[in-house]
């Protein structure tokens, strides 16, 4: 059985809408799948009547905006993207949709600033073009402004855009904005008290220039969000070294903690080294979210 529990549509920064993603899921061979779209749980609804039509079980999700404070040697707080993913939460708990509403307003006005600053340079570009490139409502990220600049034969794919020496849209260019996100610790509180699963999203890794990690395993930071409640840490993921997946599985073991493995997919396009499967989370942990998540259903087609 596949399991794949980290996965987005175009609700956020995916390039597939819901009904177009599902039936790849199953194409690719994956059984039970997690929807898990920035700072949104609207395509959850589809998901799981699409999941019943194809006979899959959807377990609904979450990647929520947070940020992690952890001094360095010099006792100075540089804050750092953490990504946390929440399954089966209640999508009506109150604290939990007032941090989801903050994170996607803020991410508007966020990509308002950064074509401001962008215009200098790229002036075709304008927060009209890249909001007639996303999908209505869905989540703004910098993946719809490296779409936008695609769009204008700026560059010749997404990726490019990305990982390009001098990208425009990297923590290192100038016309950098950052990222407001609530603590860590406060937001795994309020997935817990909303019956979610928090699990870390590719902790450790460096998955984008935006989210850069500390260089050693700050320890008591991940004490401290075990401690807030924190139950899981997606361990197997393209990003998160080999090194650091065995520091991290250590630690989740002497902790108990659920460890989880999956593709990160946003469509071959937008990340082409991410397919569907690409790593997978183990029955018996998926067992485990399902025990452990109080605050929604999951669509169920397989018995476990």
């Amino acid at each position: 059985m596949k399991i794949d529990l980290h996965i987005h549509s175009k609700n956020s920064d995916g390039a597939d809408t819901v009904e177009e993603l599902i039936p790849l899921i199953k194409a690719a061979g994956v059984d039970v799948f997690a929807l898990t779209d920035h700072d949104r749980t609207d395509g959850w609804a589809q998901a799981s009547e699409l999941a019943n039509e194809l006979g899959l079980t959807f377990i609904p999700g979450v990647e929520i905006t947070t940020e992690g404070r952890v001094p360095d040697s010099n006792g100075d707080i540089e804050p750092f993207g953490i990504h946390l993913l929440a399954y089966l939460p209640n999508p009506e708990h109150p604290a939990l949709v007032k941090v989801l509403e903050d994170n996607r307003k803020d991410r508007i006005q966020r990509v308002k600033d950064f074509v401001s600053n962008l215009q200098s340079v790229y002036t075709e570009l304008s927060f009209e073009l890249v909001m007639h490139i996303a999908q209505k409502d869905s989540t703004m990220g910098r993946p719809d402004i490296a779409k936008a600049l695609v769009q204008l034969k700026k560059f010749d794919n997404v990726d490019e855009v990305f990982n390009s020496p001098n990208s425009p849209i990297s923590k290192q260019s100038p016309f950098y904005v950052k990222n407001y996100a609530p603590d860590v610790l406060e937001v795994i509180k309020i997935v817990r008290a909303a019956g979610g699963v928090p699990v870390i999203a590719h902790p450790l890794a460096r998955t984008s220039s935006e989210d850069v990690q500390p260089e050693s395993f700050p320890r008591k930071h991940f004490e401290d969000m075990v401690a807030a409640g924190l139950l899981g840490l997606e361990t197997k993921h393209k990003e998160v070294s080999s090194d650091h997946r065995d520091i991290l599985e250590a630690f989740a073991a002497e902790h108990n903690l659920v460890t989880t493995g999956s593709s990160d997919y946003h469509g071959l396009d937008v990340k082409p080294h991410n397919p569907l499967g690409l790593h997978v989370t183990s029955i018996e942990m998926l067992k485990r979210i399902l025990e452990l998540g109080t605050g929604t259903k999951p669509t169920l087609n397989h018995e476990f």
